[in-house]
């Protein structure tokens, strides 16, 4: 490997462990517009402004995040 070569792969093995893993939250006879509106509800009520992040989607507690999905029903299931 040359050394122009070295930068992209520092990146990409940087991406690859920086990403997030999802969550799944399941509800029984959920539609598609409704988990839409709970989750950025949920995401809204989880935001936190003070913490560090490249994107503002890192800047959610996922611990908050957790509990109110599960306040309104859904089963939550940690990434494998």
């Amino acid at each position: 490997m040359t050394w122009r070569g070295v930068p992209a792969v520092l990146t990409i093995a940087l991406l690859v462990g920086c990403a997030e893993r999802e969550w799944t939250y399941e509800k029984k006879n959920v539609t598609p517009t409704r988990y839409d509106r709970d989750i950025a509800s949920c995401r809204q009520e989880a935001f936190d402004p003070k913490a560090f992040a490249l994107f503002p989607s890192g800047r959610v507690d996922r611990d908050v995040l957790n509990r109110c999905m599960e306040r309104k029903g859904y089963t939550v299931r940690r990434p494998t």
